[in-house]
Formats: C-alpha cells, sequence, structure tokens
C-alpha cells in the first residue's frame, strides 16, 4: 500500500514537471513570434554598415533558446517525449548531419560556423531553428490568445511597413535599406524578407476572420495584404495565392461545411480586389505591371532565351550559374553561406559584362538550390523528404482546426521562397510552425 502511493506521488511530480516544461515552451514559443520580429536596432547611418535587422533579432533567439534549454535540461526526464523517433525527426537529424559534414568540405569554416555578417544563419543559427521545431512539435495545446498575440505583431510590423511605402519612416536606413525607395521592408530588412514574413501571416488573420467570424481578423487580412502589396515582391504574392488556395482547400476537403462560410469567402474576395485597386491607383498601375510579367519572365527563363538573365529581377542569370556550381560539386556544396566567395571567383568576368560591375551574390535566390550549392545534393533531397513528411503528417491531421493556419502558411512560404532565402528575420517562424505541423497532438 506504501508502494503504491509512493509511485502515485511520483507519477503526479512527473506529471507536474511535464506540465511545468510545457508552459515553459509554451511562453518560449510566444516570445520567439510575437516578439523577435519586432526586434531591429534602428542605429544612425553614420554608424557604417551595422547590421540592423538580422543580428539583433538572432542574438535574441540566442538567448531565449538558451534559457529554454536550461530549463529543459533541468527536466531531463522528458527528453524521451521531446524527441520522437519517427520518420520526421530521423529525416530531420540526417539533414542535420549532413550540414556538419560539409563543414570538412567548406571553403571558409568560420562563415559556415557563424553565418556571414549581414546574414548571421550559419550551423549555430541553424541549430536554433532545429530547436525551435522540436520545440514546436512537443508542445501540446495553445489557447486562441497565442496567435492573437502573433497577429498583433504581424499587423505592427505591417503598418510600419505601409508608412515606409508612403514616405513616412521615423527611423534611420543602413547602407543597404536606404536603396529599397518606396519598396516596404519593415522590420525585416529587405521586401523579399517582409515578403515572406507576411505569406506566413496572412493565413492566421484568415482563420479568425473565416472560422472565428472576429472583425480583427478581417482588419488584421486588409492591413497585411495592402502591406504585401507594399513589398512589390512577386514570389510573395504567389506564395499568398497558394496558401489562401490550400486553406480553401483543406477546408472543403476535410471541414465539409464550406457552404456556410461562402458569404464570408466572397467578402474576402471583394476585399481583396478592392486593396489591389486602390494599391494599383497609388503605385501608377505598377501592380498590375509586376504581376504580369510574371508569366513572360517564367517562359523566357524556361526558354533560355536571350533575355532569360534577366528573367525574375536577374534571378536567371543567378540560377543558372549556381545550377553550373552545383555540377562541379554535387555532393557536399561548398559549405554553408560560402557562396557568395565561390561565385565570385568562377562568374567575376559574367557579373562584370551582365551589371558593368562585381556584384557580391551570397544566395542563390532560390532556397532549394541553395541548399544543394551549399551543402550538397543528397543534403537537398534529405531536407525535401523531411519537409514532405512534415506536411503528409499534417494533412492526416487535418480535421485539427490549427492545421488551417499552419498547413497554408508553409505551403505558402515554400512557394515564396523558391524565388527568395531563408534569413534570420523570418526564417524561425517557418521552423516553429513546421514543428507545430508535424506535432500528433496540438490542439487549439
Amino acid at each position: 500500500m506504501k508502494k503504491d502511493k509512493i509511485g502515485i506521488k511520483k507519477l503526479e511530480q512527473e506529471s507536474m514537471q511535464a506540465d511545468k516544461f510545457q508552459n515553459i515552451v509554451r511562453i518560449t514559443l510566444l516570445l520567439v513570434l510575437a516578439g523577435i520580429p519586432l526586434v531591429f536596432v534602428p542605429l544612425d547611418i553614420s554608424q557604417g554598415n551595422f547590421d540592423q535587422f538580422f543580428l539583433p533579432k538572432v542574438i535574441v533567439m540566442f538567448l531565449l533558446v538558451l534559457s529554454s534549454s536550461i530549463m529543459f535540461m533541468l527536466h531531463y526526464k522528458e527528453i524521451e517525449s521531446f524527441i520522437e523517433k519517427d520518420t520526421t525527426n530521423k529525416a530531420l537529424l540526417v539533414y542535420y548531419g549532413l550540414l556538419v559534414l560539409s563543414l570538412f568540405f567548406t571553403d571558409n569554416i568560420s562563415i559556415s560556423v557563424f553565418g556571414r555578417p549581414d546574414r548571421s544563419e550559419g550551423l549555430v543559427t541553424i541549430s536554433m531553428y532545429l530547436i525551435l521545431f522540436f520545440m514546436g512539435r512537443y508542445i501540446k495545446d495553445i489557447n486562441y490568445n497565442f496567435f492573437k498575440f502573433v497577429m498583433a505583431t504581424a499587423v505592427i510590423v505591417a503598418i510600419y511597413g505601409i508608412l515606409q511605402y508612403f514616405g513616412i519612416d521615423p527611423f534611420p536606413r543602413n547602407y543597404r535599406s536606404i536603396n529599397y525607395g518606396r519598396s516596404a521592408f519593415s522590420t525585416m530588412g529587405n521586401p523579399n524578407f517582409l515578403g515572406s514574413y507576411l505569406v506566413l501571416m496572412i493565413p492566421v488573420s484568415l482563420y479568425f476572420y473565416i472560422f472565428e467570424k472576429r472583425k480583427s481578423g478581417f482588419l488584421s487580412y486588409v492591413v497585411l495584404f495592402f502591406c504585401l502589396l507594399c513589398t512589390r515582391t512577386r514570389g510573395a504574392w504567389l506564395g499568398t495565392i497558394l496558401s489562401i488556395s490550400c486553406l480553401v482547400y483543406l477546408h472543403f476537403f476535410y471541414h465539409k461545411n464550406i457552404k456556410n462560410y461562402i458569404k464570408r469567402y466572397i467578402t474576402l474576395i471583394i476585399i481583396s480586389l478592392i486593396v489591389i485597386l486602390v494599391f494599383d491607383f497609388f503605385s501608377e498601375g505598377v501592380l498590375i505591371n509586376r504581376f504580369t510579367s510574371i508569366s513572360s519572365d517564367m517562359m523566357e527563363f524556361l526558354k533560355n532565351g536571350e533575355n532569360s538573365d534577366y528573367a525574375g529581377s536577374h534571378r536567371g542569370f543567378i540560377w543558372k550559374r549556381v545550377i553550373q556550381l552545383i555540377k562541379y560539386r554535387p555532393l557536399t556544396g561548398y559549405g554553408i553561406e560560402n557562396l557568395g566567395e565561390t561565385f565570385l571567383r568562377y562568374f567575376k568576368d559574367d557579373m562584370f559584362e551582365f551589371w558593368g560591375e562585381i556584384r557580391y551574390v551570397d544566395k542563390a535566390h532560390n532556397d532549394f538550390l541553395n541548399i544543394a550549392v551549399t551543402t550538397g545534393v543528397p543534403s537537398l533531397i534529405v531536407y525535401l523528404i523531411f519537409v514532405l513528411s512534415v506536411l503528409k503528417k499534417g494533412l492526416s491531421n487535418a480535421k485539427n482546426p490549427v492545421l488551417l493556419i499552419l498547413l497554408p502558411s508553409i505551403s505558402g512560404y515554400l512557394a515564396a521562397i523558391f524565388f527568395n532565402i531563408s534569413v534570420t528575420s523570418v526564417a524561425y517562424v517557418y521552423w516553429v510552425f513546421l514543428g507545430m505541423a508535424a506535432s500528433n497532438n496540438l490542439k487549439i
């Protein structure tokens, strides 16, 4: 009898520890998703080449991950449930192993480990992404307020971006952002990166509007969508189209009661068209011209025409040469964050002939090509297996309402980074969402 009481007490203590760790993880993820997007250091441009946007976010991310990891070590009994032994995690760990292996073949190991200035996305940062993935996968339940805070942060970021587009920016710009003109970049450091962030956030607002009937969701969508147009980023526009399509698909095939939501979908279409027309008016036709150029650029690149190097704002020039580099070293790549020096070494004359100057092409402007050229084709294959495994697991739980946020966000982001890159001001959101989508127990 005494042994039974001891056993029950022990189970109660373990349960309390598990609940405590759940709370730690939940708070950490909330601070990551709702706090880090607002982090930047607006120093005066006279301070020189100071990284206003990326390194500050990495530092805050490191502190949050470190503090939660220390708490995790104090609750070491949770290790077994923290990292499940399934295909998803195995693929991720193999991918990470290939990243580590690439260090032995890198041209500059310091850059591969710590990342280069203005990017800070070396192995150390990627390791934090993976920890955040496991945290996202471990968490069991979140309430609506969790995503309300995330959405509120996104709205603040978007409002700042809209103000920038209309020439109102209370903060000084650094040596990079001073060249962005009217394009919104907000706290993300680049219009493309802000576009990727908004692709991840728009499904959050749509969920609250369509499924929770919240006016705040409707207003948030209008603000986020208008800011998305202000980035003038075509890849993010395509990503948003895919994410909304994914949401409608999931709703129709897994929840079946779409008829009750027709009015809200019609309202969504109408307000989207109004926002587009208003923005096109203020942009003097730039929106329509840029959007219609997507198909022509794509056809030019696929046909490898005489202007294919100009396709996608010169992405054609970069992609074709990155593919050449992959052919030279397909198994190991040139090292994490090492594309810049390699591209310069091989294509210095091409750049001068094409641009009339030497530019530092540090990323492939296609995240999948970037993985292949920096850490090898096997690394890309394993990464794709991992992502597909997450999406498959998410679809198997698609009746869970929270997947109506996560799967559209992830799908849209994957489409956007086909024309963009992984970056420290946005990628951590993607990795947390991946973890949540792969969770077996997540509820909202």
